[in-house]
């Protein structure tokens, strides 16, 4: 009797962000022969991997697999080390973990030599008849762009993907390379391999405050344009990188497609009185989506839906195309860093209209998958969420009449101040004293309007100036806010200020 080795190899797949976990272990069986034990360990599925129409969730129809195979292959030379295709009774049922033995030589037993791990969902959704058989090269080497299959057609912008087909699934795949075989007969292990979805998606969704009255306002958008050479033209299957992109040509534009994608506006835009309540605030992921969704739902928010794209190794960007009260605009967005929009990352692109003079458009987006990534673009006017305030317990508060106050600075302890304020996104908040300003130091005077720190707060300070050795008692100043963005000077008091605070020495 030959002797019984195991190695477990585990793969750990990121598919849905906030999802259930089980034990990573469960107890099986000694093999007779030498095997390669290979666990698998995937997020809660749902009680099937495939469903007929209508019956599973746009979720869990992303995460359905319809084939899985597995691939070890010897780090220097290539050679196979073992493979498998999974039938469908072996896929994980809701979730959890799942072992599967596979025979290994003896040469392998005694050399315990580096491994290359390829695992693949869904092969047939990227046109891909990889099976047990597939060498280290044709793996390597895999790739998917544009075809004329539907109805995926590669995931690309000619055929814009909106759905995920029952049948197919999205792809799915993990790669690790150079992976050394740790521990002692009979239990071996290596490195955690992550399996991910091969494609990402983009969303957009908008709304609108209501108006009434002569002073409507009535805003439309005519389009949303994603720029063109953005998308790559092939991505490789299998990665050890954050991104995929085949790079085969010598000026770059060469690799990605040289159209744009145009999304038309949507007919009605949903009316909602706090839309700022849908501003990404640092939830989880999985949260966030929620409440989306459940604006949705509820006619709060208009949804254009997913589009599903190859991944993207560039910064992406592009433009909204509005028009308020029959004049035309125009907003341009871009991704904070290249590579933001690399596999398995959805983007949500919220864009909100305020009613009067605070009209505006703004665009979160969002990656998915547990990033936190903000980027924050809008009209260039003011956009206050909270207005300011002196924190109570920094200095005496004395209600002098209806919403105003006298505010007495405590023996060499400042007052405290904030409020939030999240557009024009890159401007500054001009704060400035009025009254007797020598007497008091006021920090900051100057601030940068940065939603994605700190969701767009600014903390204020009021003290004495401690460079003034005289009497000052009986001194006082009131604060003024005006915003600069550009050449523009924008004054911001009817914005941030609804109670008035006079600060006494």
């Amino acid at each position: 009797m030959r002797r019984c080795l195991f190695i477990w190899i585990v793969f750990l797949a990121a598919l849905l962000t906030g999802c259930e976990r089980t034990p990573l272990y469960k107890t099986v069986p000694p093999e007779e022969d030498p095997t390669l034990g290979i666990a698998i360990e995937f997020p809660r599925l749902g009680e099937s991997t495939k469903g007929a129409v209508g019956e599973l969730p746009a979720s869990d129809l992303e995460n359905a697999l319809h084939s899985l195979s597995i691939w070890v292959f010897r780090s220097d030379n290539h050679t196979l080390v073992a493979s498998r295709d999974l039938t469908e009774d072996e896929f994980p049922r809701g979730g959890g973990v799942r072992r599967y033995s596979l025979e290994v030589s003896k040469t392998f037993v005694d050399e315990m030599p580096h491994v290359d791990v390829f695992v693949l969902g869904n092969a047939a959704s990227v046109g891909l008849t990889l099976n047990a058989n597939s060498d280290w090269d044709t793996l390597n080497d895999a790739f998917f762009g544009d075809t004329d299959t539907a109805p995926y057609y590669g995931f690309g912008l000619s055929h814009p993907v909106h759905a995920v087909d029952e049948n197919l699934g999205l792809p799915m795949s993990g790669c690790g390379k150079d992976l050394s075989v740790e521990g002692e007969e009979p239990v071996l292990k290596v490195r955690t391999v992550k399996l991910k979805r091969a494609v990402s998606r983009l969303r957009f969704v908008f709304c609108k405050t209501h108006t009434e009255g002569e002073g409507e306002d009535e805003v439309s958008i005519q389009r949303i344009v994603l720029g063109q050479s953005q998308i790559p033209l092939k991505e490789y299957v299998f990665t050890t990188g954050d991104t995929g992109v085949v790079l085969e040509h010598a000026e770059w534009q060469d690799d990605y497609v040289g159209m744009a994608y145009i999304v038309p506006g949507p007919s009605i835009i949903a009316e909602n009185d706090t839309p700022e309540a849908l501003v990404y605030v640092n939830q989880d992921a999985l949260t966030y989506e929620a409440l989306l969704d459940d604006a949705v739902e509820h006619y709060q928010l208009t949804d254009l839906g997913y589009t599903y794209f190859r991944e993207s190794d560039r910064r992406l960007n592009g433009r909204i195309e509005y028009t308020v009260n029959g004049k035309s605009r125009v907003r341009e967005f871009n991704m904070v860093t290249a590579g933001d929009f690399g596999r398995n990352r959805t983007w949500t692109v919220f864009g909100y209209f305020l009613s009067g003079r605070n009209l505006q458009l703004a665009l979160n987006v969002l990656p998915w998958d547990y990033n936190s990534f903000v980027v924050d673009f809008s009209e260039e006017s003011v956009n206050v969420s909270s207005k300011f305030i002196v924190e109570e317990g920094s200095a005496d508060l004395i209600l002098t009449s209806k919403d105003h106050y006298d505010v007495h600075l405590l023996p060499g302890v400042a007052a405290k101040g904030h409020l939030r304020i999240t557009t024009p996104v890159g401007g500054h908040l001009m704060i400035r004293s009025i009254g007797d300003a020598n007497a008091f130091q006021v920090t900051p005077d100057i601030a940068v309007i940065d939603p994605t720190v700190n969701n767009g707060r600014i903390d204020i300070l009021v003290r004495r100036n401690p460079d003034i050795d005289e009497d000052l008692t009986g001194k006082y100043i009131t604060l003024s806010f005006s915003v600069e963005s550009g050449e523009r000077v924008i004054d911001a008091n009817t914005e941030i200020v609804d109670n008035f605070y006079r600060f006494v020495l």
